[in-house]
């Protein structure tokens, strides 16, 4: 595994070589540390189910550089608009919408998003043309792991690379909001605040 820090002016090249050929990584985001890969990348996506184990069907999310990204990826914007998505993001907000024509054929009918408000992050995502997939660093059932000390001891043999952005604590998580149906639903809430009507507010 490769450690190296997200100010090093190498680790967007870096990311970016790790990534196509579908390697796994860890990176730090604007919540929590994820466990990452390409969202075309199925063997990347085993290897995190594998890390994180358990019996239970796992729905990732995804990260993306911005809502023309995500618009590819989806099939219409359900019970939300475009703009309100724009006005939304970048913020610690995931949310669900209907698979579209541009995700692999062995996604789930809906599918997650969340633009990152970490700078580098999405231009790191916007320079690898495609989402990424992030998901908290720990075994189900465990706490996710914010430093990155512990994150290698645990899972770096397993790694292809680790971007060491500190230690995070205390960042809650995103909230999720499921936009598939015919209205907003709360599936969680976290570090944002949807307040049911149809804009979502800070």
């Amino acid at each position: 595994m490769v450690r190296i820090h997200s100010e090093d002016p190498h680790t967007p090249a870096l990311l970016h070589r790790v990534f196509l050929r579908g390697g796994v990584a860890v990176l730090p985001t604007d919540t929590l540390y994820g466990f990452s890969t390409l969202l075309s990348s199925r063997s990347g996506h085993d290897r995190i189910e594998a890390m994180k184990g358990g019996a239970e069907e796992r729905r990732f999310l995804y990260l993306a550089s911005g809502v023309d990204m995500v618009a590819r990826y989806i099939d219409g914007w359900g019970c939300v608009s475009r703009e309100i998505m724009e006005a939304a993001w970048p913020a610690p907000l995931t949310a669900v919408f209907r698979s579209g024509a541009g995700c692999p054929k062995w996604a789930s009918p809906t599918i997650a998003f969340r633009v990152p408000a970490s700078d580098w992050l999405r231009k790191a995502i916007d320079a690898l043309g495609e989402p990424i997939l992030s998901t908290s660093v720990n075994e189900a059932g465990e706490r996710p792991l914010e430093d990155p000390e512990e994150i290698e001891r645990s899972f770096g043999a397993r790694l292809d690379l680790m971007i060491d952005g500190g230690r995070l604590a205390g960042a809650a998580p995103s909230t999720l909001v499921d936009f598939s149906g015919e209205s907003p639903v709360v599936l969680r809430r976290g570090g944002y605040v949807w307040d049911g009507g149809g804009k979502p507010s800070n």
